[in-house]
């Protein structure tokens, strides 16, 4: 199980803020759960904000798409999660912290890798 509270916060000072929350969890496991909860205070008059909050797990059609290719279960699953974990890691805008994010995401799905 796992617990995502968020909290953005205006002030009365933040006037004409353009903001927006999501959060997006992919389950991995069968049993897995995930229980988001967005919370905006807003004390400003004059802001535009959303929030969101997507749970998924790794489609079939997405993984019968890789295995429709040659491509083995184990490898599509884990084409998935970094593709997915890439989303973020993409938007770091310092290249060396992004490079070391996606080297360890890497590490974390194969091991087995240099």
């Amino acid at each position: 199980m796992l617990h995502i509270s968020s909290r953005l916060g205006f002030s009365r000072y933040a006037q004409q803020t353009d903001a927006g929350q999501l959060t997006r969890s992919l389950l991995l496991e069968p049993r897995a759960t995930v229980n988001v909860k967005p919370n905006l205070q807003i004390i400003a008059d004059d802001v535009k904000c959303s929030h969101g909050a997507a749970i998924s797990d790794l489609e079939e059609d997405q993984l019968f798409y890789f295995r429709a290719r040659g491509i083995d279960a184990e490898t599509a699953r884990k084409s998935l999660i970094f593709s997915f974990a890439a989303e973020v890691v993409d938007r770091f805008p310092n290249a060396s912290i992004r490079k070391k994010v996606e080297t360890h995401i890497r590490e974390l799905l194969d091991p087995s890798c240099p």
